[in-house]
């Protein structure tokens, strides 16, 4: 089977980074930037030619199982996309990546023999960062189909505190945004048979830890341009009255009548550019 999955803000999708691929797991990890208070939508794609089983994509959000849908059996390039998460059978709100709440140190008091004991409960929230916290998850695989239930059973987890301590590793989570009143609906329950198919795992985090981490590239370094050699031909000519120095620079014509002549003469300096080579060539006519 052959699948495609991507996460898409604003009707394009995101760009991935330091992808890796398990062959023998059929896994892919990948890393996408996200921004607080923008909506998101996942896709899957069934890229495969029809077959009989029953092949279902089902999205899981931090760690936890959001909701699924089956692939059209004879439809080839099926695209099934995932933007709302069910909080009613009638209402489904938006997804969208939100900020974390962080938490600091936090104390709690016992009275023991009439003698209060404080102490710091600063581990409270430390492993809620978890490894699953800012992953989003896509797992295709095999199903049964059972009998409907409730959609609303589906409730997403939207509340997450993470430690002061754990804020450079974990800032955003997804959240829930806006409300949309749909049909009624009923779902169906499916189990999975077998390990999956594919798994896809997307890593989120700011673009700017992303870029801290090395995980987005830096722009390349601009080369910075020779420097052009600059070739000043001016010569200075200088004749002294009454000089006896008979090695004295004199040139052009002379004239008795003058104490002191300076004549400049300036020499045009060309220059001829090849790729990556340069020519100089002093032109003296």
């Amino acid at each position: 089977m052959s699948t495609a999955t991507w996460i898409s803000v604003d009707g394009q999708p995101l760009e991935t980074y330091a992808v890796e691929t398990s062959l023998a797991t059929n896994e892919v990890t990948c890393w996408i930037p996200s921004e607080a208070g923008k909506e998101f939508s996942v896709h899957c794609q069934n890229t495969s030619a029809p077959g009989l089983n029953t092949i279902g994509a089902f999205v899981y959000i931090d760690g936890q199982g959001c909701h699924g849908s089956l692939f059209e059996r004879w439809n080839v390039n099926h695209t099934v996309e995932f933007s709302h998460a069910f909080v009613s059978d009638r209402i489904t709100k938006s997804f969208v990546f939100s900020n974390v709440q962080l938490t600091g140190i936090s104390a709690r008091c016992l009275v023991i023999d009439s003698v209060p004991h404080c102490y710091a409960d600063e581990d409270e929230f430390v492993d809620a960062s978890s490894a699953n916290l800012g992953q989003i998850q896509v797992r295709v695989c095999k199903v049964t189909v059972g009998e409907y239930y409730n959609p609303a059973q589906n409730q997403l987890q939207t509340e997450h505190k993470v430690h002061e301590r754990s804020k450079k590793a974990v800032t955003h989570c997804v959240g829930l945004g806006e409300e949309t009143i749909i049909p009624q609906t009923m779902l169906r329950k499916t189990q999975s048979i077998g390990q999956p198919l594919a798994k896809f795992t997307f890593k989120y985090r700011d673009r700017n830890l992303l870029k801290a981490n090395g995980i987005i590239p830096g722009p390349a370094p601009l080369k910075r341009k020779a420097p052009q050699e600059i070739i000043d031909l001016t010569v200075n000519d200088v004749q002294a009255a009454g000089s006896s120095r008979s090695n004295d620079p004199i040139r052009g014509e002379q004239n008795p009548q003058r104490t002191r002549e300076t004549e400049r003469r300036s020499k045009k300096v060309k220059q001829e550019q090849k790729p990556g080579v340069f020519v100089e060539v002093i032109d003296l006519t």
